[in-house]
């Protein structure tokens, strides 16, 4: 075998290596990269990331610790101001929200006596509203089991609505609501499904320990707060309904939704 041979055979194999190498290398690098980190820059050069991403749980847990609180409310649940915080911010980029001010949230998990709505000023964090509100009669007794978005159903729905205008009705102030969400609460509207007073949400069932009434499906409050909640809430603001069935988590569009939005955006 020849000096020269030997030589090239040296030298094709140490080429080789050097690909090899490299090319594990890359494969390393990759799979140590989850989705979450994957971040893209948008025409403007500005850093745009997923609401599934680190950056966005990041936020949201930031949001939850910057809560400011009046004496006599209860907390929100973190897991739960997160996925309203994603409806919400998904749709204001979509242009479904003509204003942005108020996030409402009902946490449909808790006991029907416990105060399980909240009203969030987006901008200053605090909490404006912490409220009893009722469920369909037909959605359960105590607590909130059955949703449903059929016309007569007397349940009460999940998932993301837009707030609408004011009219006065059989139950007087009363606040329309758009439903977001087509497989969830997109009848809403022509169910006649409102935010209105009730004689029958009232802290005095709760002094009693009686449960609380229940509507036809109407996310219903207090006569006592509801005309300055609903004059606060109308004209576009964002309302979540939640309840952890796997059905609404698994199918809902709007929280499974794969939309990029820009790093400033999370700075509110």
């Amino acid at each position: 075998m020849s000096k020269t041979y030997l030589i090239w055979v040296k030298g094709l194999a140490g080429f080789l290596l050097i690909i090899i190498t490299s090319a594990f290398q890359e494969k390393t690098d990759i799979s140590n990269l989850s989705t979450n980190y994957l971040i893209h820059d948008n025409e403007d050069g500005k850093r745009l990331v997923t609401l599934q991403s680190d950056e966005f749980k990041a936020y949201t847990a930031r949001f939850h610790r910057q809560l400011k609180y009046e004496n006599g409310q209860d907390t929100i649940l973190p897991k739960i101001l997160s996925l309203a915080l994603q409806g919400y911010l998904f749709l204001k980029q979509t242009d479904e929200l003509a204003s942005d001010q108020y996030l409402t949230v009902i946490d449909f998990t808790l006991f029907c006596n416990k105060k399980r709505l909240w009203v969030i000023d987006v901008e200053t964090k605090r909490v404006v509203f912490n409220e009893l509100v009722a469920h369909g009669v037909q959605t359960g007794e105590e607590y909130a089991k059955y949703f449903g978005n059929n016309h007569g159903s007397n349940k009460s729905s999940l998932g993301f609505y837009t707030t609408g205008g004011t009219y006065f009705g059989s139950n007087n102030l009363s606040l329309k609501l758009n439903g977001m969400e087509s497989r969830f609460n997109s009848n809403a509207f022509a169910r006649g499904i409102v935010i209105h007073g009730a004689s029958y949400v009232n802290e005095d069932f709760v002094k009693r320990k009686e449960r609380i009434g229940r509507s036809f499906g109407c996310p219903a409050v207090s006569k006592k707060i509801n005309t300055q909640l609903v004059n606060m809430l109308k004209g576009g603001n964002c309302l979540f309904i939640y309840s952890p069935t796997n059905d609404y988590l698994q199918k809902s569009a709007i929280l499974n939704a794969n939309l990029y939005i820009t790093v400033d955006d999370l700075s509110i």
